[in-house]
């Protein structure tokens, strides 16, 4: 017994031997590795400090040539837009077609004037040739609206009221010239039977449609609510079709259709604009390169002052711990007193002081961290700013568009109607104000509430059918054919336009049911008047590849083809001088994509011709901001660097080419694109500031110019930079790379 506890002693003892021989080897480790990381914090801090003001000052060299480049390229732009605005208005003075200059403002109103002298002629003939002159000026008001970037806020915001102006008056003469079709419909419109006259009149641009129930000069017989049946009335030009609850017999009254191919309310509604940023947030995006950089840097400067104080303290708290590991203190040993031994034999230990503890200082973020995070706060400070807030039923037109113009579906009084008194004698009851007077409409949906799970027999669930029909029943039902003109990607939503609150709301738009192979819509609403489709903006998002290359082939003319690859269409748009053009398309086809296939136009036609065709203008203007690179550079040398084929996928990387893809005379590509290119970016600018959150300019400008060392440090923040220091074009390839994934 005692050879065996012996032995189990001295293997104790062994391994505790073992043990303490161990724990000094890593406590000698741990020693050496903290011996190494004061001489490499040390050796880093003041490494750090030179090789950043030496990027500093590289910075502030490359950023000032490009920013240099890139004031004397919106010199050349804005000399480009005088000049072509100048040959405009010269064009519009020759061609003497009696129409004002859209762009003086007194000439607008006194156009505005004489027109509304011509009120009492108004009818639909007139009004027809009216139609298409007013549809121009207000196109050309949007244009400058939406597109111009030389003119003054003040001046834009007359522009907007005179557009207004225009809209309303436009609209007043529709509802003018139907109430004068109205006035005589024995003579104006098409009898279909002895109850019955309709009227139809339909272009590519508007069409309009009437249905009268005619009053005869003796009582009908009323018939019974069990035996009286629901109007229902089919507009064959038009393809649509309105049925009327069974309570409204429509007796003096008439149905109008009326289609327009605009959408004049959408840019009135609270959800289409973006909201104001704080002026601290919105002079981040107006500076200028080389000053944002020598701010942050600055910034850096400042931040490292602040914390040098602290930096000293944990450098003394590494070094206290690292004595304090190399002479660990000894413990004393306690003499217990008397009471203390009188205590032990009584079988009480004595409990030992507790060691004290050091408190270790918290983490020090690094000047980098601090600004990263500062800059994320803000970006999402902003989101907050920017978000929009809609109501349930609201349509958020940041997130949705109308497409297809808009459809009236309007219940209208009949006016008097003249008598034939004899003897070419004609007697009218006149009744003030003389204009369209419609019928209130208003039939809020509820459904009834469903019976408990306990009580849902056949018998009752049946009765539930019956009384969501008959709810339904209450509603007006329209049946309609989708625009042809339009791709639709996904089933659109049908809203209605409440002019009250300035918005587009589904509230009361119910049971929608949408047939793809016939491409029709069948809905019922509880609300007559103004009915647009929305449709999601984003359906083509994300985009899965993109290239960009010089243009090839027999009919090549030294254009620049861009070959797009959507979520679900593939697209090619080519762009000669300052035209651009849709070149081919698959994955979605229209009788309007197909009219324009091939034809060469000023980008922001291309964007409002097929404009029922969104998304794939959309892909035109997301993508067209990668040419902006083509035209940066006026000199040879740089011009043929930049003018090679590139592509990429996912969030648009660009690839390194090869000196052997170079293809055409670089400067006269520049020359010939540049002030198309650079009108495109301006554009998508302006589009952007519609739709898009500001991105991170902390991110875009601020790290723009860093090597490759310093952007692999941001990789959690954003995708790295591909290029070195090595030359000023493909340092300049960084601001415009970050700049296009905005």
């Amino acid at each position: 017994m005692r050879k065996k506890s012996r032995k189990a002693l001295e293997r104790e003892q062994a391994a505790s031997a073992a043990a303490a021989v161990e724990a000094e080897e890593t406590r000698a480790q741990i020693i050496k590795d903290m011996h190494e990381e004061i001489r490499w914090e040390k050796y880093n801090a003041e490494r750090q400090v030179s090789l950043e003001e030496k990027e500093a000052a590289m910075r502030e060299v490359q950023l000032e040539k490009t920013w240099h480049a890139l004031q004397d390229h919106e010199g050349a732009f804005v000399k480009y837009v005088t000049d072509a605005e100048k040959e405009e208005n010269w064009i519009r003075y020759m061609t003497c077609d009696g129409l004002p200059d859209p762009g003086s403002l007194s000439e607008m109103n006194t156009f505005v004037f004489l027109w509304s002298m011509e009120d009492k002629e108004v009818n639909m003939s007139n009004f027809t040739r009216k139609y298409y002159t007013v549809i121009y000026l207000i196109t050309k008001l949007d244009e400058i609206v939406r597109f111009s970037l030389m003119r003054s806020p003040s001046y834009l915001f007359e522009c907007k009221v005179i557009r207004q102006r225009f809209r309303d008056k436009l609209q007043e003469w529709m509802d003018m010239a139907c109430y004068a079709l109205l006035r005589q419909i024995e003579r104006d419109m098409v009898r279909e039977d002895t109850k019955t006259a309709t009227y139809s009149s339909v272009s590519k641009h508007v069409s309009c449609c009437i249905w009268v129930l005619i009053k005869w000069p003796i009582k009908l017989k009323q018939p019974t609510d069990k035996d009286r049946i629901p109007i229902e009335v089919h507009f064959e030009e038009m393809e649509l079709t309105v049925k009327m609850p069974t309570d409204i017999d429509c007796y003096c009254m008439a149905i109008r259709a009326l289609w327009v191919m605009y959408d004049h309310y959408s840019d009135r509604a609270i959800s289409h604009v973006m909201p104001e940023l704080p002026d601290k947030y919105k002079s981040n995006y107006i500076i200028n390169f080389p000053t944002f950089c020598q701010n942050e840097y600055n910034t850096k400067l400042k931040i490292r002052d602040e914390q040098a104080e602290g930096r000293r303290l944990r450098l003394e708290e590494k070094k206290a711990i690292l004595e304090r590991m190399e002479h660990p203190p000894e413990l004393e040993s306690t003499k217990l007193d008397r009471k203390g031994k009188q205590q032990k034999k009584l079988g009480v230990q004595a409990k030992p002081e507790p060691i004290q503890e050091m408190k270790c200082l918290p983490y020090l973020p690094t000047p980098d961290e601090i600004i990263l995070q500062k800059d994320e706060e803000t970006r999402k400070e902003i989101r907050k700013l920017l978000f929009t807030r809609c109501e349930k039923t609201e349509i958020n037109l940041r997130k949705y568009r109308i497409l297809g113009g808009v459809i009236h579906i309007d219940l209208i009084y009949q006016p008097p109607q003249p008598k034939d008194m004899g003897r070419n004698l004609m007697l009218t009851t006149l009744q003030i104000p003389k204009e369209l007077k419609f019928v209130p409409f208003s039939k809020p949906y509820k459904a009834p509430p469903p019976a408990p799970d306990s009580e849902r027999t056949p018998e009752v669930i049946e009765a539930e059918m019956k009384a969501l029909e008959t709810a339904m029943e209450a509603l007006a039902l329209v049946t309609l054919k989708l625009p042809s003109s339009i791709i639709w990607f996904e089933p659109p939503l049908v809203a209605h336009w409440i002019p009250e609150r300035n918005m587009w709301s589904t509230q009361d738009v119910h049971d929608i049911k949408y047939n793809e192979e016939k491409q029709t819509i069948t809905f019922r609403t509880g609300r007559l008047g103004v009915h647009g489709f929305a449709a999601f903006k984003f359906i083509n998002v994300p985009f899965q590849s993109w290239e960009l290359k010089p243009e090839m082939g027999r009919h090549a003319r030294g254009g620049i083809a861009l070959n797009v690859s959507a979520a679900i269409v593939q697209a090619e748009f080519i762009v000669r001088e300052d035209l651009v053009c849709l070149n081919s398309l698959a994955g979605g086809m229209s009788a309007a994509i197909k009219d324009i296939l091939g034809e060469y136009m000023r980008l922001y036609f291309l964007v409002e011709i097929p404009r029922n065709a969104e998304e794939i203008i959309k892909i035109a203007i997301e993508f067209t901001k990668i040419s902006l690179f083509a035209s940066l550079f006026s000199d040879v040398e740089n011009a043929r660097c930049w003018m090679r084929p590139i592509s990429g996928a996912g969030r648009l990387q660009l690839r390194e080419v090869s000196p052997g893809e170079t293809s055409g005379d670089g400067e006269a590509s520049a020359r010939m694109h540049g002030p198309a290119l650079h009108g495109v970016h301006l554009l998508l600018v302006a589009v952007e500031r519609q739709s898009e959150l500001p991105r991170n300019r902390h991110t875009i400008q601020g790290a723009a110019w860093m090597p490759r060392e310093r952007a692999n440090e941001r990789n959690s923040v954003g995708d790295s930079f591909a290029n070195n220091d090595g030359s000023l074009h493909r340092g300049e390839l960084r601001v415009l790379r970050r700049a296009l994934r905005r």
